[in-house]
This record gives C-alpha cells, structure tokens and sequence, in this order.
C-alpha cells in the first residue's frame, strides 16, 4: 500500500491511497457522503475528505483529477496550470495519453500504425483501405482503424504513388484522425476542441492559406466527402493540431500528438517542467527542481538552446504570439548574453570587448549596439555573420574533435563565449573528448581531459541559469563530467596525487545527478540508456569510497 499521496497521484494511476494521504485543513464537503470534512488530499491539496476510508473509497474516481495543480485563467494569458501545492525535485506532475497522434504535417510517408519512416521499396499496403504499413500489424492499430473505414467508404483503396518530401496526401492523416474522433470518441472530440485554434490570428496568413489547399480542400475532394465537413471546421482542426501539437521524439521521423491537461501548460523560455514521453505515446511532465505551491507550471514551445532571435520568430510563426518569459524581455539572457556577438569581430584593429545586443532590447532585427564603446552595427552584417555560421556547422563533421576544435577557435571571434552556436558544439565536443567506447577516455592526453571537465563545468552552469529544467542536455553533460572526473582519480591514483577522493566524490556526485535527470526516459531514448550505465557507475563508485547503497 503506497503511504504518501505523491506517489498516488504522480507515480501510477494503479496506486491506492494509503493512511496518511489526508491532511487537517480549515474544510470542505467530502464528495462521499457530502458532509463537512477537514482533511485534505495531500496529492492535489483541492478534494476535501472526512475520513481515510472515504478517500479511499473515491480513489477509483479521484485518481484522474489527481494532480498537484488547478486550472486557472486570466484574460491576458487565457487557461493555465498553477501549482496546488509544493512540488518536490524529481516528482511527476502529470503523466497523459494522447487525445489524438499521427504524422507530422510536413512529412515523408511513413506507416501509419507506427508512423515509422517508409522507403520506397519497403512497404506494404492495408489490405483493407491501401494506406501504407511497415508491418502487416501494424494495418490493425486502433489509430488507424477510422481513417481506414473512412478510406474504405471513398470507393477505392489509397495508393501510394511516389516518396516525395513532403508528401501532400500526409498533411490530411492527423487532421483527419482528429476530424474522426467526433464520430469514433465524443468525450476526446469533446476535450479536442475546447483548446486553441488562434483560427482568427492564422486567417489569411501563408499557413493558413496553405493548409486550406493542402488541407481543408484536399480532404473532401480526396476521400470524396463533400458535405460532410465545412471549410472552416477543418481549418480549425488544423489550427489546434499546430497550436497544441507535441513532438514525439520516438519516432523517426518524429510524429506529433495533442493532450487535453497537457495543453494547459503556459510556455516559458526558462520553463520549470521538463517533457518526455512513454513508449505508449503518453506524456510524462515532471519537475527537475522544487515548484512553490501557487508558481505557474511551464514548458517550452520552442528550443531553450536557440538564440531569443530564433525563439521569438518561430514562436510567432507556429504558436502567434510573441514571448515576453523573463528571459525574452532580458537582451542579456540573465547575464549569459546567449545570444550576443562581440563588438571586436566587426571592426578592423578594435580592442574593444564589449558584447553587441539589439539597440531596444526587443527588436531583435535591428540595429545592434555595444554595451562598452555603444557603437552600432547594422542587423544585415550580424545576420550575415550568423547565416555563415550556420552553414558551417551544418556542413561540419560533428564527431570530428578537431573540426570542432577548428570551428570554435575561427568562430569565436564573432560570437560570445556563451552564444548559443558555440555552446553547440561545445557539447559536441565534450561527447567526442574520450567517447566512441568504454575505454577510449583513457587514452586521451591530461590537457584533453581537463578541457573535457572545464567544458562541461561551464556548460552545467549556464544550463543552471538560462534553462535548469532542460534535463536531457543537463543529465548527459553530468554524465560527461562523471566519466572525466572518475578518469582524474584514477590517473591520480596511479600518480600519487592528493585530490583522488575529492574527485571520486565530485564523480559520483554527478553520476546521482544523471541518473536523476535522466530516470523518466524511456528505453527507446538514447539518454536512458546513458541513465543506466549511470546507475552501474554509481554502484562501482559507492563501493570504492565505502558508501553504503540507500
């Protein structure tokens, strides 16, 4: 029997309540007999009891609304998810299934059942409607099975015709599913559509003229459905689809997937939850760090290590609305100048080190200025600077240590020593640094490996300001830190060297930590399978200092 609330309500919705999950509160109405009660539900802090037993009782209902957050609104911010309570490190504040998945819009043709990649001349076609499938079993997924009879009712099978990129006919796969779900599960329909469309903000914007083609059109005319959909309804199946969707790194190429709580999640660059998801497609948010009871619950929208340029323009483009989190009002990204490019670079003979930010701190395209000499510099040559910088990391060979090396030193007289592209490949780089087997770090010279270990120092912190929840980027470059700290002691052992228990300590600090951000991957993610050779490591550390396993 589980004894604290915040394993019942985070950990399994299987779990039943134990003794102690009420607490004594000023009082409510007990939903099982609706009289007064004081004791409180520790795992939501909202549903009042007037005894265990009754707890218990309702636990078979509670449990779906167990969660240690509200739904709250305000005009300005629409619907969000407020803390109910103090959330400790490491605990799971939501875990959802989907309302609907299904292929990204811009894709390739992948299976429908598993929306794994296809190649042309491996695939197979549903013997019922023609739609493409890796596997016969996967013809026989619930997902596929409404667009299947929906196919099948249209007179003539699906047939695929060629491979291109996009594939047209894909942009119509999930709107569709959602479209379907009215007829197949009224209550998912029903949590569906009550999420954002921002149907009148997308109206008559370039998206929104290419999803009534490639969308809204092509529906009726391809499954032959006239009546059966208005324009208007499709389109705004394809803006909550946009609005709301997730990305689900699981598949390749990743699919995308819509959920109802989820989606109450208000978007932060700094956001305190971390995502992840389960190999069942449902979505795991869990806080990194200690929430306040009444703090705001927040993910990202977008990529927490691109510039604030890059951020606010694909926020605007995908979600219409510009970011104003602490960290886009701040040019300075809380004094890391993530984004900022040195002053010298664009002068012949300066020796000037100040850093170069926007003139008005929230125009990101225009011109830029020098926070010591306060001379300008046009937005066109920063943008030219940056679009080379691109390319060339693009183009380079990313488990190549020295083409890294080579790429930092040329580049590092333009960017900051935090910017965003070095920072990159200063992962990169601390990966390759005595990676590509079990043994290949001992190899490496003693100034590799205190690069090594000074180069995740500086990633971890600069990851503990500007995005602390980000666990996968933060729990692989521990585990990087672990390995080179582990590597130090044992040269040191061999040396004589003082400061081998330090490191010892330091490493297996480290190894806790990787496992700590890393424990809700799923096996199919290449950081749980880091997360568990963490978990070994931790193991064999313990044993050298003589620690005891809790």
């Amino acid at each position: 029997m589980v004894s604290e609330v915040d394993e019942i309500s985070t950990a399994s919705s299987t779990a039943k309540p134990g003794s102690t999950n009420v607490t004594e509160t000023p009082g409510g109405i007990c939903p099982v007999c609706n009289q007064s009660a004081k004791k409180r539900c520790s795992g939501c802090s909202l549903v009042y009891y007037c005894s265990v037993e009754h707890q218990k009782q309702d636990w078979k209902n509670h449990k779906h609304v167990c969660h240690p957050f509200k739904i709250s609104s305000d005009e300005r911010f629409g619907r969000y998810m407020e803390a109910t309570k103090d959330i400790k490190a490491g605990a799971i504040v939501l875990k959802e299934a989907p309302l609907v998945c299904g292929p990204s819009q811009i894709t390739a043709p992948v299976c429908v059942g598993c929306l794994q990649a296809l190649t042309e001349k491996q695939f197979l076609e549903c013997e019922r409607c023609g739609w493409p499938v890796c596997k016969r079993k996967c013809q026989d997924r619930s997902s596929h099975q409404a667009e299947c009879k929906f196919t099948m009712a249209r007179g003539s099978k699906m047939s695929l015709q060629h491979f291109y990129v996009p594939h047209p006919v894909y942009q119509c796969v999930t709107p569709l599913r959602c479209l379907l779900l009215a007829e197949t599960n009224p209550a998912k329909w029903q949590s569906l559509i009550k999420l954002e469309s921002h149907e009148d903000q997308r109206r008559g914007s370039k998206q929104w003229r290419d999803d009534r083609e490639g969308v809204a059109k092509l529906i009726p005319r391809f499954f032959k459905c006239e009546n059966k959909w208005t324009e208007d309804e499709i389109l705004r199946v394809t803006g909550i689809l946009q609005v709301n969707g997730h990305e689900i790194p699981l598949t390749d190429p990743p699919s995308v997937a819509v959920y109802s709580n989820a989606s109450m999640a208000e978007h932060s660059c700094t956001p305190n939850l971390a995502k992840t998801f389960t190999t069942k497609g449902e979505i795991v948010l869990w806080a990194p760090n200690p929430i306040k009871s009444g703090e705001r619950l927040s993910i990202s929208y977008s990529d927490v290590l691109w510039s604030t340029c890059n951020r606010l323009d694909h926020l605007q483009q995908t979600k219409l609305f510009r970011c104003t989190c602490a960290r886009c009002i701040d040019p300075t990204e809380f004094g890391t100048y993530f984004s900022a490019m040195k002053c010298s670079g664009f002068k012949k003979d300066s020796s000037c080190t100040g850093l170069l930010l926007p003139e008005s701190g929230k125009n990101w395209h225009s011109n830029w200025t020098c926070n010591k000499c306060k001379a300008a510099v046009e937005f066109k040559e920063i943008s030219t600077i940056l679009d080379r910088v691109r390319v060339d990391l693009d183009a380079m060979e990313k488990t190549n240590e020295k083409h890294c090396n080579l790429f930092i030193s040329h580049y590092s007289r333009w960017l900051s020593p935090n910017h965003h592209y070095l920072v990159d490949v200063k992962i990169l780089l601390s990966q390759v640094i005595g990676g590509g087997s079990p043994d290949a770090i001992k190899e490496i010279s003693d100034e590799d490996l205190m690069s090594k270990m000074k180069m995740c120092q500086d990633l971890i912190r600069l990851f503990e300001k500007i995005c602390p929840a980000e666990a996968r980027v933060i729990g692989t470059t521990r585990f990087e830190l672990h390995a080179a700290l582990a590597e130090f002691a044992r040269r040191g052992v061999e040396s004589g060297g003082p400061a081998v228990k330090s490191a010892l300590e330091d490493s297996l600090y480290n190894a806790n930590e990787c496992v700590r951000m890393l424990s809700n991957e799923c096996d199919e993610m290449p950081e749980s399978h880091i997360c568990e050779q963490a978990r070994i490591n931790v193991k064999s550390l313990m044993m050298l200092l003589g620690l005891r396993m809790e």
